[in-house]
């Protein structure tokens, strides 16, 4: 019987000996921590002016903070205009907020951190009282310096068609023109 036991307390040692080994070796790196500080303040500064929702946040970190991603919703009714606004008052803030966290910046892919390295989407949601049949913007998102405005498909809901597209900066300097006096 004390054989088994032993036996059985071996093991269960040996077991827990390797889960702290395996886990020591896949702990995420710093700048992973430092991203989600980010995310997690920055949507909550979000929320508090525009009253959008965090969805989703990610990024691409396999070596350094390459990208950094954050999808918000609302259920609000916007023009390509209106949508343009918030998606690059929104990367901005998101650029400004990477940039100010200095725990950070080491692990940047490049510093300052562009707006190309990062990806905001924001999703406008309908309601029952929103009509499908204009064109309003449903989703807008940069991708590789391009802006999309996209809108559900009206002959597939599940599809999207793309409004207009647009460089970002092209976006930008519409968007600074109208803050400037």
């Amino acid at each position: 019987m004390t054989n088994k036991l032993f036996y059985f307390i071996f093991l269960a040692l040996l077991t827990l000996s390797m889960t702290s080994i395996h886990a020591e070796e896949y702990e995420s790196p710093d700048y992973t921590h430092y991203a989600n500080e980010i995310i997690h303040s920055f949507s909550k500064q979000i929320k508090k002016e525009f009253g959008f929702n965090c969805e989703a946040s990610g990024g691409s970190m396999p070596y350094d903070v390459e990208e950094i991603s954050i999808r918000f919703s609302t259920d609000r009714q916007v023009t390509v205009g209106e949508a343009r606004e918030l998606e690059v008052k929104i990367t901005e803030k998101f650029v400004e907020c990477i940039n100010a966290h200095e725990k950070i910046r080491p692990f940047l892919r490049e510093y300052p951190f562009p707006a190309n390295r990062t990806d905001v989407m924001i999703r406008f949601y309908k309601t029952k009282k929103f009509n499908l049949s204009n064109n309003n913007v449903e989703l807008v998102f940069h991708v590789k310096n391009k802006i999309f405005y996209q809108a559900t498909n009206r002959n597939n809901p599940n599809l999207y068609d793309t409004l207009k597209e647009e460089p970002y900066e092209e976006a930008l300097r519409i968007v600074q023109s109208k803050t400037t006096p």
